[in-house]
């Protein structure tokens, strides 16, 4: 009879181990999945952050470009607008710098957000197409979610083009 309580007491603990195992894999994979959903929701977060600075900066620039349209240069008015001009936006002066070619001009700017977030956006206005004497205007903003100067492997970028 000793010898078949021997054998039950082995048996007891090898299915010990093995449930022990079994759920120690169940932990580390569980926390395998939770580690992947932190670093996506911080990506998501990042990302947010960088296409909020996108837009607001084609929003300021458009702004701008409707309620005061000779703040930004064009190959027309090449006369009247400096190099350099200040606009407005999120309660800050902002410089936009200008150049011309012989149909187009562009004018660049870059707008600071919250925290390091940024837009850095340019506007091109083509008058290639000169029929009606009406320039394209193309707004493309890109929005950072850090724009210092330091090396970021999280640093994402977002952009909007708006053409008309």
């Amino acid at each position: 009879m000793t010898g078949k309580t021997n054998k039950q007491k082995g048996f007891t603990l090898l299915f010990a181990s093995l449930v022990g195992s079994l759920l120690l894999a169940l932990g580390i994979a569980t926390f395998n999945i939770i580690l992947r959903e932190l670093n996506l929701s911080s990506s998501a977060r990042e990302s947010r952050a960088a296409f909020y600075a996108a837009d607001s900066g084609w929003e300021c620039a458009f702004y701008h470009d409707r309620k005061r349209p000779v703040v930004f240069a064009t190959s027309t008015n090449s006369g009247s607008i400096p190099d350099t001009t200040t606009i407005q936006c999120r309660n800050g002066n902002i410089g936009v710098a200008s150049t011309r070619a012989a149909f187009s001009a562009v004018s660049t700017f870059r707008m600071p957000l919250d925290g390091d977030a940024c837009a850095d956006v340019v506007i091109t206005k083509d008058d290639n197409d000169n029929k009606d004497k009406i320039s394209a205007t193309v707004i493309e903003s890109r929005g950072k979610n850090d724009c210092s100067t330091n090396q970021n492997p999280n640093r994402v970028e977002r952009a909007i083009r708006v053409k008309y």
